[in-house]
Order: C-alpha cells, then sequence, then structure tokens
C-alpha cells in the first residue's frame, strides 16, 4: 500500500509539473518575436525542455562532443526522444505528419519549427527536404530519426535514406548519435519506450510513477554529408549502431 501510495503521489507531483511548464511554455512562447528565427524557436523549445527534464526527476548522461550544426541522425525509441534531444541542445526535428495534430506536443513542434514530412509520399518527402535544408543553411542542428518509427531499444532498423540529401546539398556534416533509458523499478523496453500499438496517455501516466528515468545519448565524430545517399546511410547506420552497441555494453567496475 505505502509503494502504491508513493507512486500515486510521484505520478501527481510529475504531472502537475509539467502541466505547469507546458503552461509557462506557451506563455513564453507569445513574448517571442512575431518573426522569430529558427534559431530563437529552437532556444525557446530548448528551455522549456530542460524545464520538464527537471519536473519529471529525468537524469541525463550525455557523452560526446554536442553539435552544434548540420544533421543529428539517431535510433528512435519515444515520444520523449524529442523532450530529451531539445533539453541537451536547442535543434530542430523531423518528424512524421501524424505528430502534428496531437494535442500540446503538436502545437510545441509546430512553433519551435519543426519539418513535418508524410510517410510514403515522396512528393511531400521533395517539399520536407527543402524545408531542412533551409534549417542547415540557418546554422541550427536538425535531428533526424531515419528509422522512421519507434522500436524497443533492442535493435536498429535500417535507415530510410530520403531525408538525408539536404546534408549532400548543403555540405552539411552529420553527427551519428544513440540514445537509450533505463528504469530502477521497471522494463524500459515497454516502459520508457513507446512502439508498437501502445496508447499514448496510459503509457506517460505509468511512466511519471517510476522512480527514476534515465537517459543516455551518445554522440558520435560527425561525418562529411558527400556521395551516394544510400551508401551514405549505409555508413550511418553502422556508426549509429556501434554506438548503441556501447549504449547496451554492461558497465566495467573496478
Amino acid at each position: 500500500m505505502s509503494e502504491f501510495l508513493a507512486r500515486l503521489q510521484r505520478q501527481i507531483a510529475r504531472a502537475s509539473g509539467v502541466t505547469a511548464v507546458a503552461l509557462s511554455g506557451l506563455w513564453r512562447h507569445r513574448h517571442l518575436p512575431r518573426n522569430a528565427s529558427r534559431a530563437e524557436c529552437a532556444e525557446w523549445l530548448h528551455r522549456t525542455c530542460a524545464r520538464a527534464m527537471r519536473a519529471l526527476d529525468m537524469q541525463m548522461h550525455i557523452e560526446g562532443p554536442l553539435p552544434t550544426r548540420g544533421l543529428i541522425v539517431s535510433n528512435h525509441l519515444s515520444y520523449l526522444d524529442i523532450m530529451v534531444f531539445s533539453s541537451a541542445l536547442p535543434c530542430v526535428f523531423v518528424s512524421k505528419a501524424e505528430v502534428e495534430a496531437w494535442p500540446i506536443f503538436g502545437r510545441y513542434a509546430r512553433w519551435a519549427g519543426s519539418v513535418f514530412v508524410q510517410r510514403h509520399d515522396r512528393a511531400d518527402a521533395a517539399r520536407a527536404n527543402l524545408s531542412i535544408g533551409d534549417a542547415l543553411r540557418d546554422g541550427v542542428p536538425v535531428v533526424l530519426f531515419p528509422e522512421g518509427t519507434t522500436t524497443d531499444g533492442q535493435r536498429i532498423l535500417r535507415f530510410h535514406s530520403t531525408m538525408l540529401q539536404p546534408a549532400i546539398d548543403t555540405d552539411a556534416p552529420i553527427t551519428p548519435c544513440a540514445i537509450s533509458y533505463e528504469l530502477e523499478d521497471g522494463d524500459a523496453a515497454r516502459e520508457a519506450c513507446w512502439w508498437g500499438d501502445m496508447t499514448l496517455l496510459p503509457h506517460m501516466l505509468n511512466l511519471m510513477g517510476k522512480k527514476v528515468i534515465r537517459v543516455r545519448i551518445v554522440f558520435g565524430n560527425p561525418v562529411p554529408a558527400s556521395g551516394d545517399r544510400k551508401q551514405l546511410s549505409a555508413l550511418l547506420h553502422e556508426k549509429v549502431l556501434r554506438l548503441h552497441d556501447r549504449l547496451r555494453a554492461p558497465a566495467v567496475t573496478a
């Protein structure tokens, strides 16, 4: 019973904290310049997500140098990924079009300058690539999840190469990256990762009751964006896979 009450207390405190952060973020966005740049919007989201991380008592550990420009390619595990990456550095995201319709999440993503793309629609992908290229030219890091969907973190799916073209066209560096979650009192593959046919709200409420949510991000060395995008995609997949294996390796103790 005591554990149930402690869990309920965490859920209430975190839900209240995140709601307060969301409302504060909306208020702060209203005070941005009317024609705010991508960099200003990315900075707004960065500060808001950092507050949300604290409200959720999430612990983040980052390895490797933070990219300051170019494309960032990573595996994709959860709706949490956007908050985590944005709290780590100001950036914009390439996201599936469905996210734009999500309550609160969609509005935040739109205001932060996310590039929305219709999956399996070549014409829309071409339009999205133009927007990605503009963001890269503006010098704002762009986060891409080339798997195209979330997973349970046990594997890395094949990469789709279409969205790599803007980096080639703008000669922007591409930084491979991997992310993982850990729970002290649960199964991260099912309770932190969000994939398959999982329902969003029950998943979020359950996660808010966990004792500690840990996230690790490891950034690799930048790769020049050049040559054939399919070959570049294969190279990046290999590098992200190695970083992913590094995160999954058991810790070495003295």
